[in-house]
């Protein structure tokens, strides 16, 4: 009987490449298919499908808004209860000249896609068929409507599949091909006090290279905001570039909100990359465009946000995220206070080595994940629940190692016990191991210094990152270079075991934060697998250190696999899932959640705003909930002053949060901005540190 109920799963899986597509439908011009990105679906999970067109060489359809003429394709779904399915991902289109005219579309071969989601009760082996009619307009020097009924069976999968590899390359093209949230703050002004003929969108993109620009062009979303066929002027100044644009049908009427896809040509080392962002300039007197606003990162020039970086770097190391590793630190340079001088300036050296090396490595992740389209900032890597699990094994096994459970030898230099080579491996890892744990925190004056790094060359924004690692090194590189420092230091005795000991539980408490944080990107199902894993290490590490020959410690190479499985389980669980949890407020103030819309309702409505961006992994943030944002004094002066108390919740990726980061030249949270409920007056951002006295300080001034 049990096999009888498993052959339908068994058959499930054996032809799932061929049952996650269907056969395409050929119209007179063009050829429509449903497609999906991997060959099946897990319950709860969201994946991309995707109308597959190929049209007649030199034949065309159309984007959202379609240009001088056309219509934009049209997509209307049929899908199980319980099942959902969003709105066209649109790719950036192309200009398509017919004189007179210009349109907006697509040639050849392309997807559209669509973010399809699972209900989580969906039951794994069962074959679900998704329906779609398509309609669009195929074009030369004639159009035909055309259209198209089409169907695609999808397995359930109990865990997501594997990347169907027929539709790869495509789904690899759309994604590179979607805009991404501009890291950018625009505006937009009228030649004739927001009624004239033309009008200028200026975005703020400060380090922009102008030489390597082949072109700039905004494809507006409103089809009646612009003149699709007129030339769009560029100027580019090393702060901004802005574009002169003729006004379409609305010419004449009030200068309103401008949204649309601003795309960059660049020409680098040969090649031509083409990357496009979404856009919404609001509406600016012609007088403002002439001057940078506030919080805009052109505000800071190469040279202030090297220096910011270097000062953010060195109070990063009074933040609570590094405090255990810089106490070990302190024992490594105890027991080398009376060193020959070289030993400790190696040590230190090396140290500072391998800062630099992680922020390298760490900067060059992010950037290059950047320009591939993602939308991520600083503490991208703990919106991932496969890292926070990792980081939380490795501050349980630094635990266990301090509090003697097993000995490696890491001598106070965390990883000099690597195949124990000496202090200066060591002491690289120590560094390493310092970047690692300081990425939840942010200190003071790095906020800007990264914003102006995501948004800058790769160069000058690698160099931001390394500044901010020497800042963080630097105490201990100047500590190693004169080392006679050292020898004020307390006398190595037993006092450091003692010492050493006690650091193990800051450890086991920073593992226990990341596995609540870990409930709050993958559920409670989630910290079961994480305390699990960190109970296989302790046992392997306790067996590893008993046994003698590979024999006696197969059980503890056993034990690290299971742990390596449990790290694989936690997977990120849909918004939807932990919206009612995160909705729960977690102080005296009355929060709602982050909507960018709300400010100017609220503004228009006479109220002031508070805006609130923080993230569960972010120890900056929950410091400052506790010292300052969830007292009844702050909570009554807020409703006092009928504040509208926002908060956005960054702790898994949110594009919307990541693109009002960017508006105000940051590329992580906190971010705290006050808003006074005149909408002519400027926001005020509050700084990354608070105290109860500087909010009731901003809230009094409103």
């Amino acid at each position: 009987m049990r096999k009888l109920r498993l052959l339908p799963l068994l058959l499930a899986l054996m032809l799932t490449p061929w049952l996650a597509s269907a056969q395409p439908v050929k119209t007179e011009y063009s050829e429509a298919e449903l497609v999906a990105e991997r060959a099946g679906i897990a319950p709860g999970e969201t994946l991309w499908l995707a109308l597959r067109l190929k049209h007649r060489e030199h034949w065309h359809s159309y984007w959202r808004n379609p240009g001088d003429s056309g219509l934009a394709t049209e997509i209307a779904w049929e899908v199980p209860q319980g099942w959902q399915a969003g709105e066209i991902l649109w790719p950036a289109p192309q200009r398509i000249p017919i004189p007179p005219l210009v349109n907006y579309g697509y040639e050849g071969e392309f997807l559209l896609p669509v973010a399809v989601t699972a209900p989580r009760d969906a039951r794994p082996g069962e074959m679900v068929t998704l329906k779609a009619a398509a309609t669009w307009l195929t074009c030369e020097k004639i159009c035909v409507p055309e259209e198209a009924e089409l169907s695609l069976a999808l397995p359930v999968n109990a865990t997501p599949a594997a990347p169907d590899a027929r539709w790869a390359g495509l789904f690899t093209a759309a994604r590179q091909a979607q805009p991404t949230m501009s890291p950018w703050a625009a505006s937009v002004s009228s030649d004739k006090s927001g009624g004239g003929d033309r009008i200028s969108l200026r975005v703020e993109a400060p380090g922009l290279d102008a030489a390597r620009l082949q072109e700039v062009y905004f494809f507006a979303a409103d089809g009646n905001a612009v003149q699709h066929a007129a030339a769009q002027g560029l100027r580019v100044d090393g702060k901004s570039l802005t574009l002169d644009i003729e006004r379409g049908i609305d010419k004449g009427k009030p200068l309103a909100p401008l949204d649309g896809v601003l795309v960059l040509t660049e020409k680098l080392d040969g090649t031509t990359a083409r990357q496009a962002f979404t856009v919404a300039a609001k509406p600016v007197a012609a007088s403002a465009l002439s001057q940078t606003p506030a919080v805009s990162t052109s505000s800071v020039t190469a040279i202030e946000a090297l220096l910011m970086a270097m000062l953010g770097g060195l109070l990063l190391n009074i933040m609570p995220c590094v405090f255990p590793i810089l106490f070990m630190k302190a024992l490594a340079f105890a027991r080398l206070g009376r060193a020959e001088r070289g030993a400790v300036r190696r040590e230190g050296l090396a140290y500072t080595a391998g800062v630099l090396a992680t922020f390298a490595l760490l900067a060059g992740s992010l950037l290059a994940l950047r320009a591939g389209g993602a939308v991520i900032g600083w503490g991208f890597q703990l919106q991932s629940p496969l890292v926070v699990l990792g980081l939380a094994y490795l501050m349980a096994l630094i635990g266990f190692n301090l509090a003697g459970l097993f000995e490696i030898r890491f001598g106070g230099n965390l990883g000099s016990g690597l195949a124990e080579r000496g202090g200066s491996l060591g002491a690289f890892f120590t560094g390493a191991l310092a970047v690692v744990v300081a990425t939840p925190c942010t200190a003071p004056f790095m906020g800007a210094a990264l914003g102006y790094a995501v948004a800058a060359p790769p160069a000058q924004a690698m160099l931001v990152f390394l500044g901010l690692g020497l800042g963080m090194a630097l105490p201990f590189l100047l500590f190693s270079l004169a080392p006679g420092l050292a020898r004020h230091l307390p006398r190595p005795g037993n006092w450091m075991t003692v010492f050493r000991q006690a650091l193990a539980f800051p450890m086991f408490a920073t593992a226990a934060w990341l596995l609540w944080v870990l409930t709050q990107q993958a559920g409670a199902d989630a910290m079961l697998a994480g305390l699990l894993g960190m109970l296989l290490l302790g046992f392997a590490a306790w067996a590893w250190g008993k046994g003698e020959g590979l024999l006696a410690r197969l059980p503890a190479a056993a034990a690290v696999a299971g742990a390596l499985a449990l790290l694989l389980l936690p997977q990120e669980q849909p918004a939807a899932a932990t919206e009612a949890k995160l909705a729960v407020p977690s102080s005296a103030i009355a929060w709602s959640r982050f909507d960018a819309a709300a400010i100017d309702t609220a503004r228009r409505e006479g109220r002031p705003v508070l805006v609130n961006l923080t993230a569960a992994w972010c120890v900056t943030c929950i410091v400052n909930e506790g010292a300052a944002l969830s007292s009844s004094t702050i909570a009554a002066k807020l409703a006092e002053r009928r504040v509208l108390a926002l908060k956005g919740d960054w702790t898994r990726r949110d594009p919307a949060i990541t693109q009002y980061l960017g508006q105000y030249g940051r590329s992580g949270v906190p971010l705290y901005v006050l808003y006074p409920a005149d909408p002519a007056a400027s926001p005020e951002v509050l700084p990354q540190l608070l105290t109860e006295g500087i909010v009731l300080d901003a809230l009094n001034r409103l």
